[in-house]
């Protein structure tokens, strides 16, 4: 019997434990320090100060691609802690629904200033790590981009280059565009390009803790009972085929 004992404190430890629960914080959302992108049809020309991003690709040589950089220097200490990263962006126009994918770029050396396709072109991209379907205009679109962003923070890296391109034109002419930082009137800058932050935090109630143990006590109380009984029923057994025998 006394060999259950230790058992039974670790069942109770387990049943407290099994109360504790997680709740998602409010999102942490950081802005881009610079956002853009690249066209094949103006391979010298940086397109930085529009209030438009724009991604596309046909078969006829149509290609332009985005590219955002945020500032990650400040988030490191909490990475370990982050539950899910995601890229949003605000659409405003599709001309037909095509799917676009989230890269993870490692050269953070580009401003929008000066970022064209053939400076661009030079630059080396990872596989996408999510790819969502563009097909409607005026909503948030959202890729999970946990992965790229937690491996830059693990490297060491203050900044971290976020591409869109097209993965998959579905036979139209792929081409979407969303909203830029760069907007000219304070309400339209909260359709900004954004990094949101979520974050699991444990949420344990500390007032449930004593009624947590006293419901654990009262369950171990009753499942020593029980094996008392058990095992007392069992000795009176032995005892009478002892008798008879």
């Amino acid at each position: 019997m006394r060999q259950k004992i230790p058992a039974l404190i670790i069942l109770l430890m387990l049943f407290v434990s099994s109360w504790s629960t997680t709740r998602a914080s409010e999102p942490t959302i950081i802005t881009p320090i610079a956002d853009t992108y690249v066209d094949v049809e103006e391979i010298d020309s940086a397109h930085g100060d529009r209030d438009y991003l724009e991604v596309s690709e046909h078969v006829s040589g149509l290609l332009s691609i985005i590219a955002l950089m945020y500032d990650i220097s400040k988030i490191s200490h909490i990475v370990n802690a982050s539950s899910q990263i995601k890229l949003r962006l605000y659409c405003f126009q599709v001309n037909s629904p095509h799917i676009v994918g989230v890269h993870w770029c490692v050269n953070n050396t580009w401003n929008e200033e000066n970022l064209t396709f053939v400076l661009f072109g030079g630059f080396s991209r990872t596989a996408a790590e999510d790819a969502v379907i563009v097909d409607r205009i005026d909503v948030w679109y959202e890729w999970k981009v946990t992965n790229f962003v937690s491996k830059a923070i693990e490297e060491n890296y203050e900044k971290v280059t976020l591409t869109l391109e097209v993965e998959d034109p579905r036979g139209g002419v792929a081409l979407s565009r969303f909203a830029s930082k760069d907007q000219t009137t304070q309400q339209m800058r909260e359709y900004g390009p954004q990094l949101v932050f979520t974050y699991l935090e444990p949420q344990t109630n500390p007032l449930d803790i004593p009624i947590k143990v006293t419901l654990g006590l009262t369950v171990i109380g009753a499942i020593i009972f029980l094996t008392y009984k058990f095992s007392k029923g069992r000795t009176l057994k032995k005892r009478r085929i002892r008798r008879k025998g």
